[in-house]
């Protein structure tokens, strides 16, 4: 291999473990090329106080910028493919890309921080697989729950469905028989049988 294209963007940093990946390649010694640097265009408008935050730290940049130059902060990554959907678009990423700026450990921060809020709604999972020895249906459970996170905060797609259409129809959600064993053991309290039932009816629409 020459390289190795990955989503990479300051959300997946730790939501899609982004940063693991990086890690591995860069043992590998593989440059990475970046995909859904923006996320879809989600990264390119925050909220007004998530804004606020970033302009106080460098008031002439960009929104957008913020997800390129948290790129440019990282040394394995050579190939940036950004979709745009315009003019004006194509011309602000030229604009950045003529220099590079990459961020301050206290801009990383704020940044990390930003995206650690817009991920809110998600199930606190922090894979530590105690619920697996539980599951009565021996359901890997964590990748589950991550890939429901996914499908909840992008509001469907295609991600979730495409990584289960791999998996039999016995290792799915819809196979959680809601006995609860996995739950008494969460230390993170997730109901994790109503999400497997989320997930599943999430899926049929």
């Amino acid at each position: 291999m020459e390289f190795c294209q990955i989503q990479l963007n300051y959300l997946d940093w730790n939501f899609q473990d982004a940063k693991g990946k990086v890690e591995l390649l860069k043992e590998w010694k593989l440059p990475v090329w970046v995909m859904e640097p923006l996320r879809g265009g989600r990264l390119a408008k925050l909220t007004d106080d998530q804004e606020a935050k970033l302009l106080a730290l460098r008031p002439e940049e960009k929104i957008p910028a913020w997800a390129f130059r948290f790129l440019q902060t990282i040394p394995e990554v050579t190939v940036v493919l950004s979709g745009m959907s315009d003019f004006s678009q194509l011309t602000e990423n030229l604009h950045t890309f003529e220099t590079e700026e990459p961020l301050k450990e206290q801009e990383t921060e704020a940044l990390l921080k930003i995206a650690d809020g817009l991920l809110g709604g998600t199930l606190p999972c922090t894979a530590c697989h105690y619920c697996v020895s539980h599951c009565s249906q021996g359901l890997e459970i964590p990748k589950l729950i991550a890939l429901y996170n996914e499908h909840c905060f992008t509001g469907g797609g295609f991600l979730a469905p495409m990584a289960l259409s791999a998996e039999p129809q016995e290792k799915q959600p819809g196979a959680c028989v809601g006995c609860r064993s996995c739950e008494a053991v969460c230390p993170q309290g997730i109901k994790i049988s109503e999400a497997m039932a989320d997930f599943a009816e999430k899926l049929k629409g």
